[in-house]
């Protein structure tokens, strides 16, 4: 995996390597070495260089002085009239080089299409809205076609939650420093770093609490030649009502999923009425009628537990609607079943209104909410990552909570791990029930933090290679399941 940090940890290593006697003049020109290399594949005629009163805008200083010592064109545009030493200094350095610098506060100079802008305005410990004549900078900057650079995080997100503090700049290239800021990766980060490009500054960071994962991490157990399906696990999923006709048929494609990620058996339990829905639909899974009620399924711990019977996984939520007895089912089975619950869509709604339901659980348990379904069942403080916001709820409830957005935050209360596989092509009805499907097929014979982690990715896999073929508009749930 991939080692991402929080600000708190990035500074703490920072002062050690100051306290074991790094100059920090020093690290800034390593700093300005690495922007200058990522600066000089751009083409550009000038140089636009935006930059705050602190480290960060010394860093970008930095960088204009070998630019212009390289013969480059260059400009400096000063964003504040607080400025640290490092700044001031590189400040007299470049007007002996005859570099104009000018102030924001009197005009925003002018950038065009010929131009890189490198900003260096803010830096890792911004906090605040961005108001005034630095938030119409940024708007210029985003609007003037120039290529940006950024310099350790694009000025305006938060370095830690990946928030917008009320206008960001969108970069082309991010080159932040020593590692990866989850503020990059999570929240509306994704939207602003454009490519991001870790350069070793020599401070040393500790061993990552986080980590993206990669393609190495999700490696699966080979076959054994001499096997049946009844060796790889029988996943069923608990589905539809005649409310939500079009998410009940979208079940089918989570049923696909899991024999796609390589289940033995697929069992579909629906509402009885709705049994032709499903008759003329289902080929490769099989179908379970529960009792119900004018399509709404019914409590009946009979009927639970021969879907408990044989089952390695159970997946429930799809298009079930609003339904009082659905949080008796989660109720019931998280206290009975031994294999792996993975609750979804209206499941998860049911779960909002009582999270007691899955205390003490006997069953393997993993969530599967969106951003919304999790603002539901956790508190919502944007001050708070959501690596932190989904670890603590997954420690609360003894679970994995793997919360879906761009970037999938997946936890079990200690470890975290984020997926960055995917594409806006997956934004579409359907996707969530075949990742679903995924992790209750992966489940088999794997912990449920690895099942998550494994389906994340291959999910997002599949979903990019369905984009390649049907475009970013176009993409289907069931194109994705063909993918897999």
């Amino acid at each position: 995996m991939i080692g991402v940090y929080s600000v708190s940890e990035i500074r703490e290593s920072e002062r050690r390597a100051i306290d074991c006697g790094e100059n920090e003049d020093a690290l800034i020109e390593r700093a300005a070495t690495k922007l200058f290399d990522e600066a000089m594949k751009f083409e550009f005629d000038e140089a636009v260089v935006f930059v705050g009163g602190g480290n960060n805008g010394s860093d970008a200083l930095s960088v204009a002085l070998l630019l212009s010592r390289a013969g480059r064109k260059v400009r400096v545009a000063t964003c504040s009239d607080k400025r640290n030493g490092y700044v001031e200094a590189r400040l007299s350095k470049l007007a002996e080089c005859g570099v104009k610098v000018q102030s924001i506060m009197c005009d925003i100079p002018p950038i065009s299409r010929k131009n890189l802008v490198i900003d260096g305005i803010f830096g890792i410990g911004l906090n605040a809205e961005v108001r005034g004549a630095v938030a119409e900078t940024m708007k210029k900057i985003n609007a003037s076609g120039a290529s940006v650079l950024s310099v350790d995080v694009p000025s305006g997100l938060n370095a830690d939650t990946g928030k917008v503090m009320s206008m960001a700049i969108e970069a082309d290239v991010t080159v932040t420093f020593s590692g990866i800021k989850q503020g990059l990766i999570i929240g509306e980060g994704r939207n602003h770093t454009g490519k991001i490009v870790v350069a070793d500054i020599g401070i040393g960071l500790p061993e990552p609490g986080i980590g993206i994962t990669e393609k190495e991490d999700v490696t699966l157990t080979k076959r054994k030649t001499v096997s049946n399906k009844g060796n790889y696990g029988n996943v069923k999923i608990i589905a539809g009502s005649p409310t939500m006709i079009g998410a009940s048929l979208l079940a089918h494609e989570s049923a696909c999923a899991s024999l796609r990620s390589g289940c033995g058996y697929a069992v579909l339990c629906v509402p009885e009425s709705l049994a032709s829905v499903y008759q003329s639909r289902v080929k490769e899974e099989m179908l379970f009628f529960l009792p119900d009620d004018n399509g709404k399924i019914l409590y009946d711990e009979r009927v639970l537990d021969k879907i408990m019977t044989k089952a390695s996984c159970i997946v429930i939520g799809m298009g079930l609607g609003v339904n009082a007895d659905v949080i008796k089912i989660i109720r019931y089975l998280a206290a009975n079943f031994e294999g792996t619950l993975v609750i979804d869509g209206d499941g998860l709604n049911a779960l909002a209104s009582d999270l007691n339901a899955v205390e003490d659980h006997k069953c393997g348990l993993i969530l599967t909410p969106h951003v919304a379904e999790f603002m539901r069942l956790s508190a919502d403080d944007g001050l708070i990552p959501d690596t932190e916001r989904t670890r603590a709820l997954a420690e609360r409830l003894d679970a994995v909570i793997a919360m879906k957005s761009a970037t999938t935050v997946i936890s079990d209360g200690k470890r975290i791990a984020l997926n960055i596989t995917g594409t806006p092509a997956m934004a579409k009805a359907g996707s969530g029930d075949v990742l679903a499907g995924m992790i209750g097929a992966l489940s088999v014979g794997a912990d449920p933090f690895a099942a998550a982690v494994r389906a994340c990715y291959f999910f997002g896999k599949a979903g990019s290679r369905a984009a390649t073929i049907r475009g970013e508009y176009s993409v289907l749930a069931s194109d994705i399941v063909l993918l897999l």
